[in-house]
């Protein structure tokens, strides 16, 4: 008999990248998943506005692999993109952020946002006819209604490749999603 934990049951030699705000990225959206995605074997990098330190809104800090304008997105199995106050202040407009995003996601590859974030896999037009949540401000339900998003009230949704999550708190939920979809 197999008492193996299903989540633990072959490693998976994935790419994938992860995004924050340099400034002001919420710590548990980004730290939770990733941690959970490691566990597996999968292999997370991470991209923001610049290549080098940024700063967590309660004191994580990270050092980003790359700045946006050195992603090939190409190179990647799916993109998870953090929330925050700095995801709405540097990410939602980030023209290159938003074309990377698209090039994963329109490809079938996973496109993944918790809190703030799935506004960017809106803009990239990603979220049109598919079921997502957010953290929902009139900001964030304003785009995704203008971008078609089904919007529904569950704190995590799959729908196909994309996953969408509420809010930080909802972390563990959208890191085990994730693997979900991967596999």
């Amino acid at each position: 008999m197999n008492n193996l934990n299903p989540l633990e049951a072959q490693p998976y030699s994935m790419k994938i990248l992860f995004v924050i705000a340099s400034d002001r990225f919420i710590d548990m959206g980004y730290t939770v998943p990733k941690r959970i995605l490691e566990e597996q074997g999968v292999e997370c990098l991470t991209a923001s506005t610049i290549h080098g330190t940024c700063y967590g809104m309660h004191g994580e800090i990270v050092e980003s692999d790359f700045s946006f304008s050195e992603v090939n997105p190409a190179d990647f199995d799916g993109i998870v993109i953090d929330g925050g106050i700095g995801c709405q202040d540097e990410l939602w407009r980030n023209e290159k952020l938003i074309d990377i995003t698209n090039k994963i996601g329109v490809s079938g590859k996973l496109a993944a946002a918790i809190c703030l974030a799935p506004v960017i896999l809106a803009e990239a037009g990603l979220l049109a006819g598919k079921k997502a949540t957010c953290l929902q401000t009139p900001a964030t339900l304003r785009v995704l209604t203008l971008d078609k998003a089904e919007i529904v009230q569950d704190k995590v949704v799959a729908d196909g490749s994309i996953v969408t999550a509420q809010t930080p708190f909802d972390a563990e939920e959208f890191g085990r999603a994730i693997l979900s979809v991967i596999r």
